[in-house]
């Protein structure tokens, strides 16, 4: 049996519109855009955490303190 990758990403519905927001530290970044892409078929916007965020949000990939949020335009 294979290794299940399960990926924790906030996703609310706005008004109709889904919003998908990823936290990612920096060695998933590249993961974390790429797999946006492909899910949404869209390209996504990409924001360094305020420091106050940082110290209480962990990345959706690993258990370490995300530096950046991927999600949709605003």
């Amino acid at each position: 049996m294979s290794d299940l990758c399960i990926t924790i990403k906030s996703i609310r519905t706005i008004k109709g519109v889904i919003e998908v927001r990823i936290f990612s530290c920096e060695t998933h970044i590249n993961h974390a855009l790429d797999m946006f892409v492909a899910e949404q078929k869209t390209f996504p916007m990409l924001e360094e955490l305020k420091e106050e965020e940082k110290l209480s949000t962990v990345c959706s990939y690993c258990e370490n303190f995300a530096l950046y949020i991927v999600a949709n335009e605003n």
